[in-house]
């Protein structure tokens, strides 16, 4: 295959499934890893559709065995891996005294390990070919706070360290991580979080008014950062995290 390969978790919906377009429309081949299937094979065709090669793994991620087994999927069928976008994520709403130690781990099942199992699984194939880019995806709410989110921006502010850490120890082999830390964007997540709030349509009107733009960004805007990063347009770029707040930081 001359193309390059994107490997993205939560690649079937939101923001993971906006940067399997967007790199697809690049000409990448695509990688989708999930634990929704259903959403997973319509993604799959979809970025098929696009005139690339797409494969959906159904994996857990922080599950060190299903993360593997994709890997050796990419391998199998693709023989590289050029780009990782560590996007999965689980956000779980609760102060420290509200939040179960159950939840807790889970999330930092995902958040973090989730993190460690991916990269763990194919920074050896970017090892071997001597180049790479990973993006992480933090969250303004790993700088910023809301209330009960306790496990949810502790873990996406270790991001922040994690990224830092990860760039220093890969730079000798040529490998490039950064992060993206988006504000308020319109994702199913999101949408969850919005619903199950008390007055969903108040939690909606204060999140767009945490932009100076006054509105909830896109996930296609996130994408373009994540592709961005990812390109030998940043080949300069490493350790960094790019806010992709709407202003939400400089308020």
């Amino acid at each position: 295959m001359s193309n390059k390969v994107m490997i993205v978790s939560g690649g079937a919906s939101g923001l993971g499934f906006a940067a399997g377009v967007k790199f697809a429309k690049n000409g990448y081949n695509v990688v989708l890893i999930d634990i929704d299937e259903e959403k997973g094979k319509k993604a799959e065709q979809h970025i098929n559709e696009l005139g690339v090669e797409a494969v959906f793994c159904l994996c857990d991620i922080s599950n060190k065995e299903q993360v593997q087994r994709a890997a050796r999927i990419t391998q199998e069928r693709f023989g590289r891996a050029d780009v990782l976008i560590n996007n999965a994520g689980l956000e779980v709403r609760g102060s420290i005294m509200q939040c179960t130690e159950e939840d807790w781990e889970r999330l930092y099942d995902i958040n973090l390990k989730g993190i460690y199992n991916m990269a763990r699984a194919f920074v050896p194939m970017m090892i071997k070919q001597g180049a790479g880019a990973i993006v992480n995806t933090g969250s303004i709410l790993g700088y910023r706070t809301v209330g009960e989110r306790a496990a949810y921006s502790s873990s996406k502010g270790a991001i922040d360290t994690l990224t830092r850490s990860m760039a220093f120890d890969l730079a000798d082999n040529h490998i490039r991580v950064n992060c993206v830390v988006p504000g308020a964007i319109d994702t199913p997540l999101l949408r969850g979080s919005i619903n199950d709030s008390p007055d969903p349509a108040e939690t909606e009107r204060f999140l767009g008014a945490k932009s100076v733009f006054k509105r909830l960004g896109t996930s296609e805007e996130v994408a373009n950062v994540m592709y961005f990063l990812a390109s030998e347009e940043a080949s300069f770029v490493t350790g960094a995290a790019y806010f992709v707040d709407g202003g939400w930081s400089i308020l």
